[in-house]
């Protein structure tokens, strides 16, 4: 609110909370206020949604050119260091999703949406979307149910408002986690409307993440967006951010001479039935701005 002064008192509570909690020696650590971050949200010459790009601008940005910044703190002197992680029975990995295909939709219609009927009458509306493909969790359509027969209604929108409709029958299993099978998951953010990663998540993914992967694994990478911009765009954004970090893997694995990985690259865009968090404060929009990694033991 008040500028550069502003800023470097933001910094500076930052830095003594880091001093204070963590121990990290004074020395070690600089300060600066600016009037914006290096890479701020808000371009020159932008003209919308200014009033969240700039309340995303408004925060403190901590940079290091080490990944242990990126590990989880333990207390005492002995305890060594460990990548954040997760590891849990999978719940629902992205092959469970059922995925709708319209092909051509992208340039055929301004926009296409969808309704799946049970046969208790009850209707799933979906949309609208402009891409030609959709991913829906199978338990956003059969909730706790094992299994289901919908009717599926597809309705178009052509450029020229002619509405096309297009019906079809599909049943749906709802998947159940095998006992066994466990998984990590990581995540990385990126900058606004950025898809290249920032060095400290690069040296994190090559020399962290990918090294956990076993003999024979996987490594499912989804990418989000937050609700900031067109949703074309936004697909998009996502897709080239979880490339993004397939190419850093993959040239991790290169290294090592290693080719055993299977991938898979999901981008999800803004779609807030499958973003981490909400997109109601800046905070829950920059953690939007993600890819998430599940790495998997052979099946």
């Amino acid at each position: 609110m008040e500028g550069v002064s502003d800023g470097k008192t933001m910094a500076e509570l930052t830095k003594k909370y880091l001093v204070n909690v963590f121990a990290i020696a004074p020395e070690r650590i600089k300060t600066e206020g600016r009037l914006k971050p290096v890479i701020p949200s808000e371009q020159p010459g932008g003209q919308l949604e200014l009033g969240l790009l700039r309340e995303g601008d408004r925060r403190v940005s901590i940079t290091s050119g080490s990944p242990e910044l990126l590990m989880e703190f333990q207390s005492g002197n002995d305890v060594p260091l460990k990548p954040v992680e997760i590891e849990v029975v999978q719940e629902a990995p992205i092959d469970s999703y059922t995925t709708f295909n319209v092909a051509g939709a992208d340039t055929a219609f301004s926009s296409w949406s969808m309704e799946l009927a049970d046969k208790q009458g009850k209707v799933h509306k979906f949309g609208p979307y402009t891409q030609e493909s959709v991913s829906i969790p199978g338990k956003t359509i059969l909730g706790s149910s094992p299994d289901g027969d919908y009717k599926v209604t597809m309705t178009g929108q052509t450029k020229s408002g002619k509405v096309i409709k297009k019906e079809t029958n599909a049943h749906l299993v709802l998947w159940t986690p095998p006992a066994t099978e466990e998984m990590m998951r990581f995540s990385v953010i990126y900058e606004f409307n950025n898809s290249e990663a920032i060095a400290m998540y690069d040296k994190y993914l090559t020399e962290v993440v990918t090294p956990k992967i076993p003999k024979n694994g996987s490594a499912i990478i989804h990418g989000h967006t937050d609700i900031i911009g067109g949703e074309d765009i936004n697909l998009k954004l996502s897709l080239a951010r979880a490339n993004d970090v397939k190419g850093i893997m993959e040239k991790a694995l290169a290294k090592v001479n290693r080719t055993d990985v299977k991938f898979e690259v999901h981008g999800f865009g803004e779609d807030e039935n499958l973003a981490p968090f909400n997109n109601k404060f800046p905070e829950e929009r920059f953690y939007n701005r993600t890819v998430v990694i599940d790495i998997i033991p052979e099946r």
